[in-house]
Order: C-alpha cells, then sequence, then structure tokens
C-alpha cells in the first residue's frame, strides 16, 4: 500500500483516532502510535473499546484500514462511556421464581420501556422496546446496534430463545439514543 494508506495512517494519528486495520488474518482495532514502510505500531482495543496492549504489524500484511465509520466511532463512543456501558448490569424488579417465563420478561419490559436483546430460536438477533403484547405475539419496535430505528417486527413469543435484559449492547444502544448525533462524523 502507498500514499494514501500513509495519509490515513498519519491522520488517524494526528487526531488520535481509531483505527480498524485488516490483515491476512484478523482484524485488529486501535491508535496508531507509529508507522513507517515496514511497521505499524499500535495501541489496541478490544471491540468493546478496552486497551489490550500495543502490537507491531507488518505493513506488507495490511489489507485495509478504516478510518472514521460506523463501526470505528462506536469502539471509539465505548471506550470513552464505559461506566455506563459496562456498569452494573440491571435485573428486572418484581419478577420472582414463580413466574419468570419469557412472557413475564417481555410483560415487565413492555410496562418499564426497557430495552431487550431478544435472541430467537431462528438463530437471528434484535434490539428493541416491545411495542405490544398479546398472549402469543409481540410487535418489537427495532434498533440496530447504532442506534437507529430499524422498523417494526412481529414475532410470535415461543420464537424466542432468549431475552437479555441488560448488557453491553442493549446499555450502549440507551446511552446512543440519549445522545442524539454521538456517532456522527467526527474526524478533523
Amino acid at each position: 500500500m502507498g500514499a494514501l494508506l500513509t495519509d490515513l495512517l498519519q491522520r488517524a494519528q494526528r487526531s488520535r483516532r481509531v483505527v480498524a486495520v485488516q490483515t491476512g488474518g484478523p482484524m485488529f482495532l486501535g491508535y496508531v502510535l507509529s508507522h513507517n514502510a515496514e511497521l505499524l505500531l499500535l495501541r489496541t482495543l478490544t471491540r468493546q473499546g478496552l486497551p489490550t496492549g500495543v502490537q507491531t504489524l507488518s505493513m506488507q500484511t495490511v489489507t485495509q484500514v478504516h478510518f472514521d465509520d460506523r463501526y470505528v466511532r462506536l469502539i471509539e463512543f465505548k471506550e470513552h462511556n464505559p461506566e455506563v456501558v459496562y456498569g452494573l448490569p440491571a435485573a428486572p424488579d418484581g419478577i420472582s421464581n414463580d413466574d419468570l417465563s419469557v412472557a413475564a420478561l417481555l410483560q415487565k419490559a413492555h410496562e418499564t420501556h426497557q430495552l431487550l436483546q431478544l435472541e430467537t430460536y431462528a438463530d437471528t438477533t434484535f434490539y428493541g422496546y416491545v411495542a405490544r403484547l398479546t398472549e402469543d405475539e409481540l410487535l418489537l419496535e427495532v434498533y440496530t446496534q447504532f442506534a437507529e430505528a430499524d422498523g417494526h417486527s412481529v414475532m410470535d413469543v415461543d420464537s424466542i430463545r432468549s431475552v437479555v435484559w441488560s448488557n453491553e449492547d442493549t446499555r450502549t444502544i440507551e446511552l446512543l439514543r440519549k445522545q442524539p448525533g454521538a456517532l456522527s462524523k467526527g474526524a478533523e
């Protein structure tokens, strides 16, 4: 790779912004500490925005570099908001052992306007708010991992394999919804 890659790496280094670096193997996330024609030195992050170390990558293995895209901005957002994203998960109040069921959790989420992550037996995952609930079905107000409204979905209550009440993703989506524009393009 040549001048365009060098320019992008310099821009990321100057602005102290995260890049995603694709190699012949895994993708790396991190801050550019230094680079030359042979090596790239990154302070690496996990997909949760947590620091992992300092790593060198051979420039020969770099096939793509992503800067200031939605995914990278989401990682930066998580890194800058750890107290909320990684805070103590909330648990539903008022659910006892006797009435613990998917239907009861959905009803409680509807009453409290709790953002959920729903995993189905069809291996699909949805983030959203229960907009309406009947004995057999639910209408979900769906959001993407970037907190963008993504329409509505109707599903059979029996098709839900797991209800995630609060996790890193749901807390991130809720925080992003409270801060409109937080993932807006922000590079220099």
